[in-house]
């Protein structure tokens, strides 16, 4: 397989960088970024108990751990390989990327070697975005079965891992009928994805509202998701460096959860305002302002090539919007799908290379007939 110059140097500088990772996180990083790991670890000796979402991790790593490893340094040596095998494999599979894409690739690699290859519960969100990624790029497969199988393993991550993701799973079936009723089949042009996220957004707050009228505990734990978790955050702390705070205060009643929705929207999707906070989260702000013109500059026709990554992008940032209590982890999470990230980069490309070889075959065939 022949590979041009510049993936291949790229390649070469992401393996290269995806070791010095390793090398220098455990000299850099406070104790503080281990203590995840560090129970998780205690958790596969069985030395304590916790959460169901941690045992479930644990449970993970201990079935898989075949090779006995019994360190940090040791899951994070090998989890960085395991997650970096199918990047690699993606990339010289597609091998046209611009200077943009490539920067991408090498911040999203920075990110994913740091926060999501490691012993920890977003290595195991990382694996179950890769396989909706699986699903997604099956061309043998409809869109309604794609979106069937993505919902259902959302579901599954719901009952055995993370509660919030079924509600990832309502609002990509929201959004695909949105798509299916008011943009499919329109001229709509570069209208569309506004549209498509402004009707979305609309339903998601009707159905909001419609969680209140049949369970009021669900309903609450929305509305107070963040305030909740940030509630013993103190100011000035390492815990509370980039917590997003509630510009209209906790949210009280339905019309200021809308108020900070749409502003917290906003704001995790272009997050300026951590440059005021210090100019060492520069690099932070300019890789989520990529990712928003990754998705805007292959957005601007709304199709079936494309909407099924459109949907799975914007549910996730419509259910981060709820539950993220600060940006870094918003950030963390959001690297977790890379994968699905870096085929929206191509996607375009990808299906006019699809469409024209689509094209030959039915041309070669009647031809011969």
């Amino acid at each position: 397989m022949k590979i041009n110059k510049y993936l291949f140097t790229v390649l070469i500088i992401i393996l290269v960088e995806s070791l010095a990772m390793k090398i220098f996180m455990f000299d850099i990083f406070p104790s503080k970024y281990f203590y995840d790991s560090n129970g998780i670890l205690k958790l596969i000796s069985g030395l304590t108990i916790a959460d169901s979402s941690y045992m479930f991790a644990a449970n993970f790593y201990k079935f898989i751990n075949i090779f006995k490893f019994d360190s940090l340094e040791q899951w994070s040596y090998f989890l960085g390989i395991v997650g970096m095998i199918p990047i690699v494999k993606i990339m010289m599979k597609n091998k046209q990327y611009d200077v943009i894409q490539y920067i991408f690739i090498i911040m999203s690699i920075a990110l994913l070697n740091l926060y999501i290859f490691t012993l920890s519960k977003d290595f195991i969100q990382y694996l179950l975005f890769f396989i909706i990624y699986l699903i997604l790029t099956n061309e043998k497969i409809s869109n309604v079965k794609k979106l069937i199988f993505s919902c259902i393993v959302l579901v599954l991550e719901s009952l055995f891992f993370r509660v919030y993701y079924l509600l990832m799973a309502i609002i990509m079936v929201t959004i695909y009928c949105v798509y299916l009723f008011f943009i499919k089949n329109k001229k709509l042009d570069k209208k569309s994805f506004i549209r498509l996220i402004f009707l979305s957004v609309v339903l998601f707050f009707a159905e909001v509202f419609l969680v209140q009228l049949v369970s009021t505990d669900n309903y609450y734990s929305i509305m107070y998701a963040r305030s909740s978790v940030n509630v013993l955050r103190i100011n000035g702390s390492i815990d509370a460096q980039t917590i997003i705070k509630e510009l209209f205060g906790t949210n009280t009643t339905f019309n200021i959860f809308v108020l900070n929705y749409l502003l917290n929207f906003v704001r995790l999707l272009i997050p300026v305002e951590l440059l005021f906070k210090s100019v060492k989260y520069l690099p932070f702000v300019v890789y989520q302002i990529i990712i928003c013109w990754i998705v805007i500059k292959n957005t601007k026709q709304v199709n079936d090539n494309n909407v099924l990554f459109v949907i799975t992008i914007l549910s996730f940032f419509m259910i981060s919007t709820i539950f993220e209590p600060d940006f870094g982890s918003f950030i963390r999470h959001e690297s977790a799908m890379f994968l699905i990230l870096l085929e929206m980069t191509n996607i375009n490309k990808n299906y006019k290379v699809r469409d024209v070889n689509e094209e030959n075959r039915n041309s070669n065939f009647s031809e011969n007939n």
